[in-house]
Order: structure tokens, then sequence, then C-alpha cells
């Protein structure tokens, strides 16, 4: 009977160590949006199957795939660095947060993942991945998915060429108008900084034929390199504060002066808004309200008139609106048991093939610049491929979010009231500042200050 029970205690033990000892061995972990883990699992597993196939010494560890929003990817890491994933998904416009002071993510050192970087990547998106530490600038992070701003549209109402214009689609809205019912052109999603930057970052054509700003916007990274008060910038937004006010023109889903519902999805399907600002997060609602009517297309051009002409902008000039064009990247931990490996898994799954698989088994947007033309499926005639090409040519008119070169960036831009106040002009609607072109003058120059102090009134 001792022996029986000397014995089970020696079984137990073993079990007990054995499990204690597998506990210990933790898991490389990446984390990317949940939609998309079983795809990149599978791809980390043949990773590691290719490994062991061509290396003499079997890879350490497996890669477990986790889903994790990342939008508070950053955040949930930094609250526990030591427990956080090994290799990690965040927008650009994070990395200020994980790069100051001495920085917690590590740099890219790998001399064929910063090639492949410069190679396959848009210049905005380069130019958003970099931070300086201590003096010295480096990559923390490999793009791999992004997006932009689009319109989304009636087809039953609005015709291709309706919507190359904003004055097409305002036209079109006056004319299935009736007396019970007002037809807005557009609906954005919110008043703040993002939804509400087609007309802050529009872009004219010069003489040339060239799209051309003189809006700038932390460029280079630089605190106080802020300029949204260009002649191109006043008559934008003269032109746009008309396009709130006319009956026909934009509004906010559910905003003030609005026939209609109180959500963008049912102003498209009731048809109190013929299109939506908006972005690849929104496509699934769109295809609900709208079903087989849906539209995809760049955001509208639209035409200066006399009334918004300002000093060199003369009426007759047209502008592109424009957009956000943003990345989301694959960012390393500082200190990774595993950290001589990150760089190639890293560099594996953001490889052109690798977008190329990823945007046809689970529609993530490729940051690849070529995507447009040399991908099949985006080639297609479907509303998933014409939702990544006009993506894609929203990258040639837009700008990546420059507040990944440090957090209070963000904080200045988004969280300091300027968007709402740009707005509150636009519309008319309790402004601060006088519906003129000195009170617009006033109101950006104010803009430029508190994105470049962090000063308020």
């Amino acid at each position: 009977m001792k022996k029986l029970f000397t014995t089970i205690i020696a079984v137990f033990s073993l079990v007990l160590a054995l499990t204690l000892t597998s506990c210990g061995k933790k898991q490389l972990t990446i984390w990317v949006g949940s939609e998309c883990v079983d795809f990149y699992q599978e791809k980390c597993d043949a990773y590691v199957e290719n490994y062991n196939a061509t290396h003499e010494e079997a890879f350490p560890t497996s890669i477990k795939v986790l889903g994790v929003d990342a939008g508070a990817a950053a955040q949930q890491y930094l609250n526990d660095v030591e427990a956080g994933p090994d290799i990690f998904t965040i927008p650009h416009d994070n990395m200020g947060k994980l790069t100051a002071g001495s920085s917690n993510i590590y740099p890219i050192r790998s001399q064929s993942l910063i090639d492949q970087i410069n190679n396959d990547n848009p210049d905005a998106f380069i130019d958003v991945i970099q931070a300086s530490v201590q003096g010295t600038s480096y990559y923390f992070g490999v793009p791999y998915i992004a997006q932009s701003l689009v319109l989304f549209y009636n087809a039953d109402v609005l015709t291709a060429e309706d919507v190359k214009t904003w004055e097409g689609i305002s036209a079109k809205a006056k004319s299935v108008s009736t007396n019970d019912k007002l037809v807005k052109a557009a609906d954005l999603l919110g008043d703040d900084g993002f939804n509400n930057s087609f007309l802050l970052l529009a872009k004219y054509f010069d003489a040339d034929n060239n799209l051309t700003t003189s809006v700038k916007i932390y460029e280079n990274g630089v605190e106080d390199a802020n300029m949204v008060h260009g002649d191109d910038t006043m008559a934008a937004l003269k032109w746009g504060a008309r396009y709130f006010k006319v009956e026909n023109g934009a509004t906010i889903a559910g905003g003030i002066g609005k026939a209609g519902s109180s959500g963008w999805e049912t102003d498209l399907k009731d048809g109190y808004a013929l299109s939506l600002i908006g972005g690849a997060w929104n496509y699934k609602a769109a295809k609900a309200a709208l079903g087989t009517k849906l539209g995809i297309a760049v955001l509208p051009q639209f035409t200066i008139t006399e009334a918004d002409a300002y000093g060199t902008i003369s009426a007759g000039t047209v502008f592109q609106s424009g957009s956000f064009a943003d990345c989301k990247c694959f960012v390393l931990k500082k200190g990774s048991a595993y950290q001589q490996y990150l760089e190639d898994i890293v560099q594996y799954l953001s490889s052109v093939s690798m977008q190329e698989e990823a945007f046809t088994a689970v529609a993530n947007l490729p940051a690849y610049k070529n995507a447009a033309e040399e991908f099949a499926a985006m080639k297609a005639d479907t509303l998933d491929a014409k939702l990544s090409s006009c993506q894609i040519k929203m990258f040639e008119y837009g700008i990546a979010q420059p507040f990944g070169f440090a957090q209070k960036y963000n904080t200045r831009y988004y969280s300091k009231n300027t968007p709402g106040l740009i707005y509150a002009w636009l519309t008319g609607v309790n402004s601060e500042y006088a519906l003129t072109d000195a009170g617009l003058m006033e109101l950006l120059q104010y803009c430029e200050s508190v994105w470049s102090t962090g000063e308020t009134k």
C-alpha cells in the first residue's frame, strides 16, 4: 500500500513538473484583427513547418495568432509590455505612444526588410513609420494593410458621371427632392478631423494640371510645421461653406438642418441622402442599406466659383477632395525572447504575395503601392475590388495621418476642438468666428497655433 502511494505521488509529481514546464514555455504570439486570425495562423503554421524543413535546428516554439482590435493594441501592450505579444498590429498614428522616450518597441534593423519596405510602399507610408529615438531615426513599423475615405452612393439614382463632382451629386439630389422629402447629396459620419477632412486636405489642379496643395500638418514630423491658411485652403473651405448650407448639399447624419432619420444607414436606405463619405469599416453596413444599388467611387471633385475665389485661386479652379490615407503596421516587441526571428516573420507576413493572398482571402486592403495594377483580384468586376481600387486611388489625393511622430500631435489635432470649430464655420451654426474671409483666416491660423503649441484660448 505504501509502495502504491509512493508510486502515485511520484507520477503526480512528474505530471505536475511536466505541466509547469509546459506552461513555462511561452509561445511566440502575434496580434492581428479578429477577422483575419485564421488566415495568419495558417500562414504562421506554414512558416514554422518550412523553417523546420530548411534548418538543422527546429524553430524554438510554436506561433499563436490572436485577434485584438488594432486601435486598442498599443495601449493594451503598454499596460503590460512584459506579457505583451512579440509582434502586433497598430494604426501607424499610434507609433508615437510606443516610441516615446527610449521606445517600447524594437526598431527594424534587417536590411532586407528595410529594402522591402522602401520598394513596396508609397512615400506617404514610408514617411510615417519612422521615429527618432535619442537623436537617431529608425523604421519601427512594417505596413501591410491600408485604408482611406471613399464615396458610397446610391447607384439607382446617381450615375458614374454624377459622382465625379459634388455639384453633380447635389444637382441630382435637388431633382429627386419633393415638398415632403428633402434629399441631401451626402452624409458625413461626424464633424471630427478625420471624417470631415475631405475639404481641408483637398488638392487643386494647377496650370500644368498637377495636383497641388499648400497644406502642412506636422510636415516631416516637425512640431510647428503647420500651415492651413493658404489661398487654396481658404477657397476650398469657402466652397465647402456653401455646400453645407445649400438645401441639397452635405451634412452629418442626424445633424442640424437635416431632413430624414437619425442614422446614415437609414438615410441611404430611405433615400434621404444619396451618398456617404466613409471607409472600409462602413462597407458592410452600406451594402446592407443599399443592397444591389450600392456604388463605390473616389471622393468627388468640385469647382471654385466667383463666390469662393481667394487670392491666387480663381473661379474655375478644380479641386480634388482629399482624405487621410493610412496604413496598419506590424511592430516588434522590445526584449522578446524570440527577437532574432521576428523580422524574418514580419518580412514574410508583409510580403507582396502575402498581401495579395490576404486581400483575396479576408479582404485586407493591401499597403503595396502597385496592388491595383498587379493584383488580379483587384481587377475583377466586384464591389470588393472596386472598394479596394478606389481606396488605393485616394492615396494619390490624400496624406497619411502625421500623428505617429509624437502622441501629443494626435491629442492636439483631434482633442482641442479645432475640427469642431471648422465644422461650425462651414455650417454657420454657432460659429465662434465671423462667417467672412477674415473670420476664416483667423480660425485657420488659430488651428495652426493649437497644433503647434497645444495652447487653446
